[in-house]
């Protein structure tokens, strides 16, 4: 049973009120959470009676399986029972399933479905182009003048602005109640009167500012000086005041301290960030220019309703719908049916909700209505990274702050860190006592979020002897490679140090110190843009490398060439030999799926023989059925007879592209339910790829002993042993602050008003302050998540500080330069006067730079050969001359293959070659497609311990007849033996299953031990077992 500590204990067994578990980094929150749910059932409370939500399914997935090994091991075999069924779920599913329940209440049908975001999303914009044409062909005046004065070459910035405005103002659950009221309440001069306030209370805190800065003027001659020229300025009270007095000269600073010259120069820089503000002539001109912008404001407004009307008619008659939607009736539902809220409310004994950080505040409302006082919510704000997705930190810290002064609710901090070693959780706390507070970064770090060391395993046997601080590795750049380049070759030089002189890691599984392997090292960057470059030089310096990446439906060659077939269907099909016909044909042509030579395809149009091709005939075949199959069947003929699965080998990244395939195939099926035709399919295709449309999803490497490589996003919830941080310099995007139009939750549609030119409100500014503080606050926190992730050392990787070193550091730093952060590079430097004796300068001349890497290939068999580890036991057979029947185990194809057919059985003889010569307990040397697919295989086969033989040939006799097989791998174990077949593709043939059962029992025969058969799919990855 495991040892809690205190806090652990009272947010186990806490109860009777609303309960907030503050949870840092590495605080194990997930086993106390699992473990409150055990104590409710030890107290008769039913599974069935908690709901208990996450974010992500994944998540759930993981949750469900923990709490039933806690059941499990517990006893509770009923509860167990019950766990498949109780609700442990996003809260998009749960949502979802209550609409369904009660879908009668809202006069929807129980068929319900939702819609894919790709295909509603180009609807939308389709919509809108229909509303466009409607509004210039019918010379509508308010549109007319809006384009007039928005629109400098063409339409598409405000276009693209009204579509933006219209998907965010889908979060909302008023949607269109805040349509409706949006004029008469943000045009009210009251309203307006109110904002300018707030805008001059903006410049009168930057001259506090001022104020306070002339507090450190210590020469008092200076002083008297700079203060009689401030002074003006300092006495002003409002907006007017402020632009008469703001011309000011200061006096020049010379034989004064460097700490007069330091905050003089700091008053001279607030000055500056004023005069960006105050660039209205007076009050009445920053609310003239305001009420200007009402009239266009209200156009966008009438086309977004007309828009969300015409969206909505799709959406019902489909009976399709967005998760946001969902959201709304789920809400509209326990807000106007008293029962139904009542009885939500009566079965449910407790609400636990997962990372209640990343909670936003259409969730919040739907929680409001089904709880009780007792809502226990686990999380931590400083890991609020996903802003982007509508998450909202400030439900977090504002029932934080409250529930600490016990109001609605109680709040409970586990700061113990049980990850990572005491220098890793020290080195943490220098730097976030610094840069984290409420202001800036949403949690006052050294009050209330400090960690704490918690894992002595890390101390007696569990100590490594080495230097565990942080260490920054400082690098001046003067050569030709980029700094990406350069930063890649010095990681993959200090890992292959490390590797090579067995750099000491505590190993969990031996409670003891062992040497590091690549799986120990994890590189965690901003982007994934260098990912392919960082991988490149890696694997240059032969060291293992997989990437967690995200990948985008449209990349690559697959679903274009998918889309085209489709549209060389379509000609055929109509009968149509055109231009655009033989630019399919050739395309079809040249793509990996037949290679064929230029000349190849010029003799088909001009001997006018094409419809010789396999190109034609299998396209001319899908034809005949186009009538009487579905989307979802022509895809899959397709996909079939094209023969994808086996030549996507040949683009490389085959996994990648197996899960594009696999999510089109989704899609597909959704517009099968929206009646959409091939016709209306090539079109949507079309679209996708041309509006260069985000349709993401997440894909990951192989990754048995391997360095990762991953977003910092996606390191989130994981946990290595040494990080590297790379890629530090990247500048924060702020693109959409600095947008003309855009939209702000708190000021509303935003638009520049005219005046002979255009010119930006209040609201620009106001929004663009708040967006950018809010930024740096988010990457403040994502700072902390990629820290946290280290275990045992943290390396970062930084360009040589150009600029002038910050003065020692004591307390948390200056909101004037935590404000202008813009990279996590400015934060460092920023610390550097406190964590410069980590820094360890590199000589990048002594780096084996190389532009060589470029050269690595995916696919290296030459290596291998050679290489077999194990040695066949060969025994001598006496048979006896005389006319008798062969059998053979193997199954027989006989016919003539195709081109294509080779293609693939060529490449199955390399996979098998690679199987054959390569040591299973040493792939270290691999590399590349080597690699995936070895450690694929490996990930699927339990080969620990085992004598490994291959192409274990055998021939006995039996009966008169002579039987003879080759089994492919025989892994053989002290009790047991394992048979391991390789196939290309079909694992289920019964020839296949037959010719298993024969190598079983001459195995077992001959081994008199118990026997496991498994067929391998080499292009499927996956293994079948027969028996």
């Amino acid at each position: 049973m495991p040892k809690w500590t205190d806090e652990q204990k009272e947010a186990i067994y806490k109860e009777g009120t609303n309960i907030i578990v503050s949870a840092g980094a590495g605080s194990g929150k997930t086993a106390v959470l699992t473990e409150r749910v055990l104590e409710k059932v030890k107290k008769g409370i039913s599974v069935d009676n908690l709901l208990i939500l996450t974010f992500t399914k994944m998540a759930a997935k993981e949750m469900r399986e923990r709490i039933g090994e806690k059941l499990k091991e517990n006893g509770f075999t009923k509860e167990l029972s019950k766990l498949d069924t109780a609700d442990i779920t996003t809260f998009d599913a749960y949502a979802l399933s209550l609409v369904k329940k009660y879908h009668y209440y809202l006069n929807l049908s129980k068929d319900i479905n939702i819609i894919d975001a790709s295909v509603i999303g180009l609807y939308k914009e389709k919509m809108l182009k229909d509303i466009f044409e409607e509004l210039y062909t019918s010379e509508d005046s308010k549109f007319l003048n809006l384009i007039k004065e928005y629109a400098l070459k063409d339409d598409k910035e405000i276009f693209s602005f009204i579509l933006n405005i219209n998907n965010k103002l889908d979060l909302k659950t008023n949607k269109r109640e805040y349509l409706d009221s949006y004029i008469s309440i943000k045009y009210n001069e009251e309203n307006i009167d109110k904002d300018i306030d707030n805008y001059t209370k903006v410049i009168l805190n930057l001259i506090n500012n001022i104020r306070d800065y002339l507090e450190y003027i210590d020469d008092s001659d200076y002083f008297d000086k700079i203060y009689k020229v401030l002074s003006p300025l300092l006495s002003s009270g409002d907006y007017d005041d402020i632009k008469l007095n703001l011309e000011v000269k200061l006096p020049i600073a010379k034989g004064v301290s460097d700490t007069t010259k330091e905050y003089k120069d700091k008053i001279s820089n607030t000055i500056k960030e004023i005069k960006k503000l105050v660039i209205y002539n007076n009050y009445d001109s920053i609310k003239s220019g305001i009420l200007k912008t009402k009239d266009y404001v209200e156009e966008i407004i009438t086309i977004i309703k007309e828009l969300d009307k015409r969206v909505s008619e799709y959406k019902s008659k489909y009976n399709y719908f967005e998760y946001g939607d969902i959201s709304s009736y789920a809400i509209e539902l326990v807000k106007n049916n008293t029962g139904i809220r009542e009885e939500i409310k009566n079965n449910l004994n407790e609400i636990m909700i997962d990372e209640y950080q990343d909670t936003n505040d259409v969730q919040e409302e739907f929680i409001a209505y089904i709880s009780n006082n007792n809502v226990y919510m686990v999380g931590d704000i400083k890991q609020s990274i996903y802003r982007f997705r509508n998450a909202n930190p400030y439900i977090f810290k504002n029932k934080y702050d409250s529930y600490s002064k016990n109001i609605n609710g109680i709040k409970i901090d586990l700061n113990k860190n049980f990850r990572s070693r005491e220098e890793v959780i020290n080195n943490i706390n220098l730097m976030f006592d610094r840069i984290m507070d409420d202001t800036i970064g949403g949690a006052s770090y050294k009050v209330s979020h400090r960690m704490v060391y918690g894992n002595p395993m890390y101390q007696g046997d569990g100590d490594n002897g080495v230097n565990n601080n942080f260490e920054v590795y400082s690098y001046l750049n003067d050569t030709i490679f980029k700094k990406d380049e350069v930063e890649a070759f010095i990681i993959a030089s200090d890992i292959k140090n490390k590797i090579i002189n067995g750099y000491p890691i505590f190993g969990k599984d031996t409670k003891g110190i062992r040497k590091a392997k690549y799986s120990d090292f994890a590189i965690l960057l901003d982007s994934s843009k260098s990912f392919e470059l960082y991988k490149k030089i890696l694997e240059y310096n032969d060291i293992p490398t997989s990437i967690v990446k995200s990948v985008n439906l449209t990349d690559g060659e697959v679903i274009t060439i998918i889309k085209n077939i489709i549209g060389f269907i379509i000609k055929i099909k109509d009968n149509v030999i055109d231009n655009e016909f033989k630019k399919l044909f050739i395309s079809i042509a040249r793509s990996f799926l037949f290679n064929l030579d230029d000349n190849i395809i010029f003799d088909y149009f001009l001997n006018n023989n094409f419809k010789d091709s396999d190109i034609y005939k299998i396209s001319y075949g899908i034809t005949k059925d186009l009538d009487t199959i579905s989307l979802d069947e022509i895809i899959d003929i397709i996909i079939d007879k094209y023969d994808f699965y086996n030549k996507l080998f040949l683009l490389g990244d085959y996994s990648s592209n197996i899960i594009r395939i696999d999510k089109l195939k989704e899609i597909t099926s959704n517009l099968t339910n929206l009646d959409y035709d091939i016709y209306k399919y090539s079109e949507y295709l079309e679209d996708i790829i041309e509006s260069g449309m985000k349709i993401e999803y997440n894909v990951t490497e192989s990754s048995n002993n391997t360095v990762k490589i991953m977003t910092i996003h996606a390191s989130k919830g994981l946990e290595f042993n040494v990080c590297y941080y790379g890629g530090l310099y990247s500048k924060f995007n702020i693109r959409e602050a600095i947008s003309k139009f855009s939209y702000d939750d708190k000021y509303g549609i935003i638009i520049p008003y005219k005046d002979k030119f255009l010119y930006n409100t209040i609201y620009h500014n106001l929004s663009y302050r708040n967006y950018v503080l809010e930024n740096i606050s988010e990457r403040i926190r994502l700072f902390y998540v990629a820290l946290t992730r280290a275990k045992e050392k943290m390396i970062f990787i930084l360009p040589e500080n150009i600029k002038e070193e910050a003065g020692y550091i004591s307390d948390i730093i200056d909101d004037s330069i935590r404000s202008k952060y813009n990279s996590f590079a400015s934060i460092m430097y920023s610390l550097e006067s406190i964590t410069k004796s980590y820094y360890k300068n590199i000589d990048i001349n002594s780096i084996d730079l190389s532009k060589n890497y470029n050269l690595v290939k995916n696919d290296n068999y030459n290596k291998l050969l050679g290489r077999v580890e194990d040695k066949l036991d060969v025994q001598d057979i006496n048979i006896d001359i005389q006319k008798e029947e062969e059998k053979s185990f193997s199954k027989k194809n006989i016919h003539i293959t195709s081109k294509e057919e080779q293609d693939r059985l060529d490449y199955g003889k390399k996979v098998h070659e690679l199987f054959e010569l390569t040591d299973f307990y040493n792939t270290s040397n691999l590399t590349g497609k080597n690699r995936e697919i070895i450690t694929n295989f490996l990930d699927k086969v339990n080969i620990d311990n085992a004598d490994i033989y291959k192409e274990y040939e055998f021939i006995y006799e039996e009966d008169n007849t002579t039987y003879h097989g080759i089994i492919d791998l025989m892994l053989a174990y002290d009790n047991h033996i394992d048979i391991i077949d390789y196939k290309l593709k079909g694992i289920t043939d019964e020839n296949y299953i037959k010719q298993l059962n024969g190598y079983k029992e001459y195995i077992e025969k001959i081994s008199n031990k118990e026997v496991s058969t498994y067929l391998y799919s080499i292009l499927d990855e996956k293994v079948l077992q027969i028996n």
